[in-house]
């Protein structure tokens, strides 16, 4: 089974770190539209397929959990019949260091081994991407080098560093695998030279799609792959939207007003995936999608 781990926007959520370019000048959120958008999506990915895990937030202090990309990433057992692990991230903004003693106790409750990385600064799945068999990892943005490379030696099989420069502070924003359509859609204009040249050589220039900055401002990158469906925020451009498509792509379009276009992440963002799950993993109802839909319905 595949899983996607979400937590919905607190009812009292604001904006904090304004760290992005999107949130910078930013008017104020409305919370209550901001969790209709993420019930949105959730079931959205449901309906794909998909199971969505959900975390309640534990406060209005925690602004940063729905983008759950940054809550880490979910990694095999060490060894046949052991524990799946769940590597914790080490954010760079202050005020969302705390995330991961929220997140830790769920994965627990899961079943996995939560692993602490160390040193460095490492931004969880917001800064890895699979591809053809192999993990992706990006560091330059908020994710420094050495935390990609201790992040490094917790993955297995081949795994490339790719290195990313502003405006995009995590590896999603240059680059978008679809597995479907056997394709990579790149911004070689966040993407340092000798990094896209390693990606060439691995991946081939004829399944590298190009995007532009002015694209991945618009989140050209940053839609959510589940099976043949993207599921997209609205303001995702025309042409890399007819340009998906071709790739043999659906595009499901997502308003996402609060959650995108004030407060800079999309529908990737907002997820973190752990596909090809064991189905030893059993999920309390308390942490189903359909429990959340009525408190945020209600």
């Amino acid at each position: 089974m595949d899983l996607y781990f979400m937590s919905p926007p607190h009812p009292a959520w604001s904006l904090r770190g304004r760290a992005n370019f999107r949130s910078r000048a930013a008017a104020e959120v409305d919370a209550t539209r901001a969790r209709l958008e993420w019930l949105t999506l959730a079931e959205g990915i449901e309906a794909l397929g998909g199971t969505v895990v959900v975390l309640e937030p534990p406060s209005a202090e925690m602004t940063g959990l729905p983008y759950a990309a940054e809550a880490g990433h979910p990694l095999p057992p060490l060894r046949p019949g052991g524990k799946p692990r769940f590597l914790l991230p080490r954010m760079k903004p202050e005020h969302r260091r705390a995330e991961k003693e929220v997140w830790r106790p769920l994965f627990e409750a899961l079943g996995f081994e939560a692993i602490e990385l160390g040193v460095g600064i490492w931004e969880g799945q917001g800064d890895v991407a699979s591809f053809d068999g192999t993990t992706i990892l990006f560091w330059g943005g908020r994710t420094d080098r050495v935390g990609a490379q201790t992040a490094r030696g917790h993955f297995p099989g081949e795994v490339l560093e790719i290195e990313i420069r502003e405006p995009a502070f995590h590896g999603n924003m240059g680059l978008l695998p679809l597995a479907h359509a056997d394709v990579l859609f790149v911004c070689a204009d966040v993407i340092e030279e000798d990094s896209l040249a390693v990606l060439e050589a691995r991946f081939g220039k004829d399944r590298m799609h190009l995007v532009s900055e002015d694209e991945i401002r618009l989140y050209a990158t940053n839609g959510l792959p589940v099976g043949d469906t993207l599921l997209a925020p609205s303001i995702l451009p025309e042409r890399v939207r007819k340009a998906i498509e071709r790739s043999g792509m659906k595009v499901a379009e997502l308003s996402m007003p609060e959650l995108c276009e004030k407060a800079g992440g999309a529908s990737r963002c907002l997820v973190c995936k752990f596909e090809g799950a064991p189905d030893t993993i059993s999920i309390p109802e308390a942490m189903r999608l359909e429990t959340q839909k009525r408190k945020i319905r209600s």
